[in-house]
């Protein structure tokens, strides 16, 4: 029972000194890339280089203040 309780322990010491989110993971940093993605039309069949398939890069939740509009 205690070592469940000191990887509980440790578990949290790690995550709370750990570093934010990376910032590739902003919304606008990834769709600046999904634009760049489209302007060079890197992965043209499967990916954002094919206007027609309505593919994105974009993976962070949407914000608060983006869902509250849509309500």
């Amino acid at each position: 029972m205690a070592a469940v309780g000191v990887s509980g322990v440790l578990f949290g010491l790690i995550k709370w000194n750990s570093r934010g989110p990376p910032r590739t993971m902003t919304k606008e940093y990834q769709e600046a890339t999904n634009e760049y993605m489209k302007e060079n039309r890197i992965e043209p069949i499967t990916g954002p280089g094919d206007p027609a398939n309505g593919v994105s890069m974009v993976q962070s939740a949407p914000d608060k203040a983006d869902q509250a509009g849509k309500n």
